[in-house]
């Protein structure tokens, strides 16, 4: 049996579909009743409960030989090395965390020294373990830009001409559901990207080739990008990791494709120009 952690997010909700493709037994772990519902509606076994609670995470992970990490908790490395201890005093076997591309203990951004941590916790805690390294995901572009490109606004990053490996989070989950039901992947780290390294001028280029009318980036300063992401609700400690992490962005750290996708799911991942013809609409197109 499987636990999933995260199951309504952008990885989690299309690993559970690639689970129940693949037919496997596994169970969700859902925060709120409405993503109980939503989850059940899917025909998904649900079980209540939050990582940030140790008493529900206990109750979630018995019967459970493997875990799937993902928090969605803004300092989320405490939050992640205590459900890491937790699945170990619950006889839990196996666990596949899903951390970042970079990651490590001195990495430029506090969102990649904290994963660092957690992978060094799970490294050294005695489970059989996975870890996923993701490059930025394709499904960002709808999650945050597409509102402001419908509006006909440029899209507005601190990550200067670099380049970036975009990956879709559907292409994550396949390989999560493979390292979570095949033999084969203890004690591996798999670093995940899409086929092409690409900056935000190409994607805005071929996304505006696809709409037929010109979609435009411009790249900001560290500082404002700080502030605006201050301004949309996000804590000190969240808003500077994500500057610093473009800031590291900017110096290469994520030009990089690799041919892990294809090596474990078994088939090449998307492209962008896939994942936007499938999403024009949110665009407004």
């Amino acid at each position: 049996m499987i636990l999933v952690t995260g199951s309504t997010g952008k990885v989690g909700g299309h690993l559970v579909d690639a689970l129940k493709t693949k037919g496997a037994p596994f169970k969700a772990l859902a925060r709120s009743d409405a993503s109980a519902r939503a989850l059940e509606a899917r025909g998904v076994a649900v079980v209540r409960g939050d990582l940030t609670d140790a008493t529900s995470l206990k109750a979630a992970l018995r019967g459970a030989e493997t875990l799937f990490l993902l928090s969605s908790a803004s300092r989320f490395d405490g939050v992640e090395i205590a459900a890491i201890e937790a699945a170990k005093a619950s006889g839990i076997r196996q666990v596949v965390k899903l951390s970042a591309l970079g990651a490590r203990a001195d990495g430029v951004s506090p969102l990649l020294r904290a994963h660092g941590r957690i992978e060094r916790v799970l490294e050294e805690s005695g489970l059989a373990f996975t870890i996923l390294r993701p490059s930025f995901f394709m499904q960002n572009w709808v999650a945050f830009y597409s509102e402001g490109i419908k509006a006909g606004q440029p899209v507005y990053v601190n990550a200067g001409d670099a380049r970036l490996g975009w990956i879709d989070t559907r292409d994550i989950a396949d390989v999560a559901a493979a390292a979570l039901t095949g033999p084969g992947h203890e004690g591996l780290v798999y670093e995940l990207t899409g086929p092409e390294s690409l900056s935000y001028d190409d994607v805005t280029g071929r996304l505006g080739k696809l709409l037929r009318r010109e979609v435009t980036y411009v790249s900001v300063p560290d500082a404002a990008a700080f502030q605006a992401m201050k301004g949309m609700g996000l804590d000190t400690w969240y808003a500077y990791g994500m500057v610093a992490l473009y800031q590291g962005v900017r110096k290469g750290d994520a030009d990089v494709t690799t041919g892990s996708v294809e090596l474990v799911a078994g088939h090449a991942p998307r492209t962008i120009e896939a994942f936007f013809q499938e999403n024009l609409k949110a665009f407004g197109a």
